[in-house]
């Protein structure tokens, strides 16, 4: 990946000097790929403080399992983000990470999702910015996708049915391709 800086070494070295035990090389390791995992982490884990903590135990499984790591079924990376995208959404499920911030001070996910900021183009928001999805659509895309929920989860957390759950998904999905096709 060109914006990945290793500090001179290469992904190959880098995973053959994990593989030795060389813990210097953890710390250029996550150097490189925490701001990127952090990124993914925090798309599907509201809280700061847990995404953070969930960040740490990442790189605490990429040094435990580097040696199942296989280069020839993806990059370094693609594997990493699949062991951070694995943790994050089981701290969501499971509540295994506890915010040390109070809930009756935490902002609600709504909340949060509200106040996403939009960029400006000369002080306007464009608008291929702006997602055009019916808050149900845009709802269970969200349990889905980002939370981690099966189809019956989902269902149970939105009172619908499965199938009235994958219809609402169905038109959703056929919203953004029309979306990126204009």
């Amino acid at each position: 990946m060109s914006g990945i800086d290793f500090q001179g070494e290469t992904e190959q070295s880098l995973v053959a000097a994990l593989r030795e035990g060389r813990q210097e090389m953890l710390g250029k390791l996550y150097d490189a790929y925490a701001p990127v995992m952090m990124g993914v982490i925090s798309r599907i884990v509201p809280d700061v403080e847990v995404a953070e903590q969930v960040l740490h135990e990442t790189f605490v499984a990429i040094w435990s399992r580097i040696g199942v790591y296989d280069s020839s079924k993806g990059r370094l990376l693609t594997w990493g983000l699949a062991i951070a995208r694995g943790i994050a959404l089981e701290a969501i499920k499971t509540g295994r990470f506890n915010s040390a911030v109070n809930p009756a001070n935490k902002p609600s996910e709504t909340n949060i999702l509200e106040n996403k900021a939009l960029p400006l183009h000369n002080g306007q928001v464009k608008k291929q910015d702006l997602c055009s999805l019916a808050p149900t659509e845009r709802l269970v895309l969200e349990l889905l996708y980002l939370k981690g929920r099966t189809c019956a989860e989902a269902a149970g957390e939105l009172n619908m049915k499965v199938a009235e759950l994958k219809a609402v998904l169905r038109s959703a999905f056929i919203q953004l391709k029309a979306e990126k096709s204009a």
